[in-house]
C-alpha cells in the first residue's frame, strides 16, 4: 500500500510541477516494485490457503484416529442414494449414519470414486479382495504417499461432504457435424474481416458493415453450441485445478506430459473468462468469429490429450477409492491385513469394532469356523452379543475391500455376507414385522449356494414376531437348511433351547455383579449362558415388577 500511494503522490507531484515527459519514467521503478510486491503477496496468499487446507486435513484425520467421529464431516442418512441407504447391510450395520462405517472410513474426493467405495463395501462389485489388498499394500510402501495424495486432493475449504464430479471426455467431436461450412468459412472471415475493417478506417472502403452483419448472423447460429463447448472447457479446467498436482505426485515420470496437457487446457480456460462479459464476447465474435477459433483449438486439444486425460481420471478413481483403506492402515498401524485361505474357514484374534474408540474397545477371538458351522451366541441383555456380530461383519466388509481388520490376526476364505439384524415393517405396503423377516430369510436361503464363495450369515434374534414353539421349530429348520448349503451362521438368541440344536457351537456373553450393580466385561465365553437380567433392568428403571413366583 505504501508503494502504491508513493506512485500516486509521485504522479501528482510531477503533474503539478509541470515536469517534462521523461521525468515520468522514474515512476517505472515504484511501479515495477509494486508489481513484484503484488506477485509476492499472491504467492503468500496461495501458500497460506494451502496451509489452512492442510491444517483442516490434519484435524480431520486426528479426529478419525482418536475416534471423535462427531467432528468428521459426514452426510445425513437421507443424503445417501436410496439404493445405498436401504441396502440390508447399511440398515443392519448402521453404515450410513453420521457416525457409521462410511463416515469413519470415507476420504474420497470424487463422485465416481465415492460410488465405487460404497459399492465395494456393500459387495456390489466383483473385484477380487486379494488383488485389492495387494494394491492397498503397494500404496502403503511409500508411507508418505497416502498423506500427500490426501493433502493435494483435499477440497479447498475443507468440506469433504460434497464430492467433486469428474468431467469425462472422449476423442469424439460433434460441433461441426450440422454446420460443416463453418469449418471452412471461419478462417477466411475471421482474418479478412478485421483486416478489411482496419483498411476501411483509413480509406473508407465499402462492405465493412456487411461483413460485420454476416459474422453476427453466424455468431447467432453457432452461439448455443459454442457455449456448450465453453462449458466443457470450464468443467475440464476445474477438474484440472483439483487434480493436476495429484496426478503429478501419483505419476512422477509423466510430469512433463501432464504439464503440457495442463498448460494447453489452461490457456483455453483463461479465454473462457471473456464469455462472462456479454459485450466484449459479442464484439470479439462479430470481428474475429472468436469462439470458432477456440472451438478448433479445443478439438485439437481433445485429439491430442483425451486418451491421457481418461487414463489419469480412471487411475485416480481407483486410487481414490482405495485411499480410505490405506488411510485406515496408516492411522492404525497395529491393524493387521487378513490372510486368505482356500479351505473355506475363518478365524481371528483380538477382533473389535472399529467404531469404538481404541481406549474403550474390547476385543475377542473369532474361533475357527468352517463351512456348515453354526455359531450360536446367548447372553443377557446389553452384554455385547449384537455388537460382537457387527464387529465381525464390519471387519469382513473392510477385509473384502482390501483393507486391514481391527484385530491382530485373521484368516478367511473368499466370502459374501448376509445380515438379518434389524427388520422393518411397512404400513404403506402392508408388510408386518414378522413377514418382513420371513421374506429376508427366504432371500438369504435362496442366495446361499454351496458352490460359490463362502456364505457368512449374521442373524440376530430372528422370528421374534411369533410364539416360542413355532420360533424354535422354524429356527431349527432354517439353520439346518443353511448348514446343508455350507453356510457359516452366527446367531444370537435368548432362547436356550435353540442354542442346544445339534451341531451348533455355543458361546455366550454375561453380566457380572459388583456391590449389587451389574457390570459387563463384553468377553466371549464358551458354552450357553444361564443368567438373565431383564427383570433387574426393569426394576432399576423404576418399572414395578412383583416378586417372581
Amino acid at each position: 500500500m505504501l508503494v502504491f500511494f508513493s506512485i500516486i503522490v509521485g504522479f501528482f507531484g510531477l503533474y503539478l510541477n509541470k515536469s517534462e515527459f521523461l521525468h515520468y519514467a522514474f515512476l517505472s521503478i515504484p511501479i515495477v516494485g509494486f508489481a513484484i510486491l503484488v506477485s509476492i503477496y499472491q504467492k503468500r496468499k496461495h501458500h497460506l490457503a494451502g496451509l489452512e487446507k492442510t491444517l483442516a486435513l490434519i484435524e480431520r484425520e486426528l479426529n478419525r484416529k482418536n475416534g471423535v467421529l462427531k467432528k468428521i464431516p459426514s452426510l445425513e442418512v437421507w443424503e445417501f442414494p436410496e439404493a445405498i441407504r436401504n441396502h440390508p447391510l447399511s440398515v443392519d450395520l448402521d453404515l450410513c449414519t453420521k457416525q457409521g462405517l462410511f463416515a469413519y472410513l470415507d476420504t474420497t474426493v470424487t463422485k465416481d470414486s465415492w460410488d465405487l467405495f460404497l459399492n465395494r463395501l456393500l459387495q456390489n462389485t466383483n473385484e477380487d479382495p486379494k488383488i485389492l489388498q495387494t494394491k492397498v499394500k503397494e500404496l502403503l510402501k511409500n508411507r508418505s504417499l497416502n498423506y500427500q495424495l490426501l493433502r493435494k486432493a483435499f477440497p479447498y475449504g475443507g468440506d469433504t461432504k460434497d464430492k467433486i464430479p469428474f468431467f469425462n471426455i472422449t476423442k469424439d467431436f460433434h460441433f461441426w457435424e450440422k454446420q460443416r461450412y463453418l469449418r471452412f468459412l471461419y478462417p477466411i472471415l475471421g482474418v479478412f474481416t478485421p483486416f478489411w475493417l482496419l483498411l476501411s478506417s483509413f480509406f473508407s472502403l465499402p462492405f465493412a458493415p456487411l461483413l460485420l452483419f454476416i459474422n453476427l448472423i453466424l455468431f447467432i447460429r453457432y452461439r448455443k453450441n459454442s457455449l456448450k463447448i465453453w462449458k466443457q472447457i470450464q468443467n475440464l479446467n476445474q477438474s484440472l485445478e483439483n487434480f493436476e498436482s495429484v496426478w503429478k505426485r501419483l505419476h512422477p515420470k509423466r510430469r512433463t506430459e501432464i504439464r503440457k496437457m495442463s498448460h494447453a487446457l489452461e490457456k483455453l480456460g483463461n479465454s473462457s473468462e471473456w464469455i462472462i462479459s456479454p459485450l466484449p464476447h459479442f464484439i470479439l465474435n462479430a470481428i474475429f468469429l472468436w469462439d470458432l477459433w477456440k472451438v478448433n483449438r479445443f478439438e485439437k486439444w481433445k485429439f491430442n490429450w483425451a486418451p491421457l486425460w481418461v487414463e489419469l481420471k480412471e487411475d485416480w478413481i481407483r486410487v481414490d477409492s482405495l485411499l480410505p483403506f490405506t488411510n485406515l492402515s496408516f492411522l492404525n498401524p497395529k491393524m493387521a491385513f487378513p490372510e486368505w485361505n482356500d479351505k473355506g474357514y475363518m478365524e481371528a484374534e483380538n477382533l473389535g469394532h472399529p467404531l469404538i474408540g481404541i481406549d474403550h474397545r474390547i476385543t475377542n477371538i473369532l474361533p475357527t469356523v468352517g463351512r456348515g458351522g453354526l455359531f450360536i451366541i446367548t447372553g443377557s441383555n446389553m452384554s455385547g452379543k449384537t455388537t460382537y456380530l457387527r464387529a465381525i461383519a464390519v471387519s469382513l466388509l473392510i477385509a473384502g475391500s482390501g483393507g486391514p481388520i481391527p484385530g491382530t490376526k485373521m484368516s478367511i476364505a473368499p466370502f459374501e455376507i448376509h445380515t438379518l439384524i434389524r427388520s422393518q415393517d411397512s404400513l404403506e405396503n402392508g408388510i408386518s414385522f414378522f413377514y418382513s423377516e420371513v421374506r429376508r430369510l427366504s432371500g438369504i436361503i435362496r442366495e446361499t449356494r454351496p458352490d460359490t464363495k463362502l456364505s457368512v450369515l449374521f442373524l440376530d434374534e430372528i422370528l421374534k414376531g411369533t410364539n416360542s414353539k413355532e420360533r424354535q421349530i422354524a429356527t431349527r429348520e432354517i439353520l439346518f437348511a443353511l448348514k446343508e448349503k455350507g453356510a457359516i451362521v452366527f446367531l444370537t438368541t435368548h432362547d436356550l433351547q435353540i442354542a442346544e440344536i445339534e451341531g451348533a457351537t455355543p458361546f455366550h456373553f454375561t453380566e457380572l455383579e459388583l456391590d449389587g450393580e451389574m457390570i459387563f466385561d463384553y468377553r466371549l465365553r464358551e458354552g450357553i449362558s444361564h443368567t438373565t437380567n431383564a427383570l433387574r433392568i426393569l426394576r432399576k428403571e423404576g418399572i414395578p415388577i412383583r416378586e417372581e413366583i
